[in-house]
């Protein structure tokens, strides 16, 4: 188990199901002052690095066709969180312990799956209903189940954290919320 906790301040895991609004979410928590790092991003910076290796074992480097292979496969999605995953890990380690902020933000929509979730002071999911989600969601439709599907379910996610934020209403109503969250914890600080 990777520990992400740092002496000094509070590190929070977030995470939630697809298009739950956890990038909102997160950008919420950065605009109220806290330092936030992305999984995503980490990981779009290693894939690019990792692109011969990928290129290599799926037979093109063509970003569409490699996420719709792994997300209709599950060796190979294994295959590909087993290369990039460790690197993500690392990096988002170093950047949380070298904010000077007291509370830092790891977005990390598989933090569960990786076993992350007692790595933190505190884990927040972001839920939505189903048909919410998929409203919300930039992929076609089939594209989302495969990729939701290839999450652990989103009410179990919820089960496991420490804190849950419900976001059915706006991205406003959202921030509001994150925003209440954070003023308690600064407070306790």
């Amino acid at each position: 188990m990777t520990n992400f906790k740092v002496k000094g301040k509070i590190v929070i895991g977030l995470t939630g199901g697809v298009s739950a609004g956890k990038s909102a979410a997160a950008a919420a928590f950065k605009k109220a002052g806290a330092f936030v790092v992305c999984a995503d991003v980490l990981a779009a910076k290693h894939l690019g690095r990792q692109m011969p290796a990928v290129q290599k074992y799926f037979k093109t480097s063509d970003k569409k066709q490699i996420a719709a292979r792994v997300f209709k496969n599950a060796a190979e999605r294994k295959w590909l969180e087993n290369l990039l995953h460790p690197q993500v890990i690392r990096d988002a380690a170093a950047l949380l312990k070298k904010s000077a902020a007291k509370i830092a933000v790891f977005d990390v929509p598989l933090l569960y799956e990786a076993g992350l979730g007692r790595g933190f002071d505190l884990t927040v999911c972001i839920n939505a209903a189903y048909e919410t989600r998929q409203k919300r969601s930039k992929f076609a439709a089939a594209d989302f189940k495969k990729r939701d599907a290839a999450q652990m379910p989103p009410p179990l996610k919820a089960q496991k954290a420490d804190v849950v934020i419900f976001n059915e209403g706006t991205k406003k109503n959202l921030e509001a919320k994150i925003l209440k969250l954070y003023s308690a914890l600064t407070a306790e600080n």
